[in-house]
C-alpha cells in the first residue's frame, strides 16, 4: 500500500490531513477514514515517544499510510520515527542540500545512506518485501527557494513539500493562513524543480480552494486538515444548531 507513489505516477494528488491528538482512539477514527495517507504531527502536534507507537497502529489499521512530521532535520529524530513504523517522514526547515543530505542519508540503509539498524516494528527487509519509506523535505525559508534545484536533486529525497505560512514568514509577507499569489508561485517553482528531478510535489493546503489551486498547478501530494480542526468544526457546527434550536439571537 503506496497511495503516495501510486497517485503521483498516475498524475494525481493524493490527499491526506494531520493528526495531531496524541491519542489511539482519534488515529483510528482517522486511519479509518478512507484518506490516502494521514500524516503525524510530531513538530507542532501533540505526538511524540510516548503515543507515537500507538498512533501509527490506530492509522495503520484503517490500512491507511502513515508519515511522521519530525520536530526538526536530524539524524536521530528521522531514524528513531521510521524504527518505530512510520511510513515516511516530513522533515522541516531544509534549506540547504546539506540539510536535504542530512534527512535522505537517515531514511535509507547503507549504501544509500547511513540509517542504523535497529529493529522496532519497521526493519530493513532483503527480500524487499516492505514498502521504501518516503522522504519529503520541506521548503519553507528564502533560502530554501535560493535552493530548490540544489535540494530537489539530492539523491534519497522523494519529495518537496512546502509550509506556505512559514515560507511566507520568511519571505517577510506576514503572518497568514491564505495562500496568497506570490506563494503560489513559489510553488508552481516547487512544481518545476520536482519535476526536472523526478520527485514528489507537495503542499499544506489553506482550505478547499487552496488545495484546488495547488492540484490546478500540479502538487500531487496534499495535507489538507487536521483531526483537532475536524473536532472544533464538528463541535461548532453542533453549537450553531443548538443556538438555532433555542432561538438564541
Amino acid at each position: 500500500m503506496d497511495k503516495v507513489r501510486e497517485r503521483h505516477a498516475a498524475g494525481k494528488p493524493a490527499l491526506g490531513s494531520w493528526a495531531t491528538i496524541g491519542n489511539g482512539v482519534s488515529a483510528e477514527l482517522m486511519g479509518r477514514a478512507g484518506l490516502d495517507f494521514v500524516a503525524l504531527d510530531g513538530q507542532h502536534g501533540g505526538i511524540d515517544w510516548h503515543n507515537m507507537i500507538d498512533t501509527l497502529r490506530a492509522v495503520e489499521l484503517g490500512g491507511t499510510q502513515t508519515l511522521v512530521r519530525v520536530p526538526w532535520c536530524t539524524a536521530d529524530y528521522i531514524m528513531r520515527t521510521l524504527d518505530l513504523g512510520a511510513g515516511g517522514v516530513i522533515v522541516p526547515m531544509v534549506s540547504t542540500p546539506e540539510d536535504a543530505r542530512v534527512a535522505a542519508q537517515a531514511c535509507r540503509y547503507p549504501p544509500h545512506g547511513n540509517r542504523s539498524f535497529g529493529r522496532v516494528r519497521s526493519y530493513y527487509s532483503p527480500q524487499g518485501d516492505t514498502i521504501e519509506p518516503l522522504c519529503f523535505v520541506m521548503i519553507e525559508t528564502a533560502e530554501a527557494m535560493d535552493n530548490l534545484d540544489a535540494i530537489a536533486a539530492t539523491p534519497g529525497v522523494d519529495g518537496l513539500f512546502v509550509g506556505p505560512v512559514d515560507l511566507a514568514l520568511s519571505l517577510g509577507h506576514g503572518l497568514s493562513l491564505q495562500m496568497s499569489d506570490a506563494i503560489l508561485d513559489c510553488c508552481k517553482k516547487v512544481v518545476e524543480a520536482s519535476n526536472r528531478h523526478g520527485k514528489i510535489p507537495g503542499c499544506a493546503a489553506l482550505g478547499e480552494d487552496s488545495a484546488r489551486q495547488l492540484a490546478a498547478i500540479g502538487m500531487t501530494f496534499l495535507a489538507y486538515g487536521a483531526d483537532s480542526g475536524f473536532v472544533r468544526a464538528g463541535a461548532g457546527a453542533t453549537v450553531a444548531f443548538a443556538k438555532e434550536l433555542r432561538g438564541d439571537g
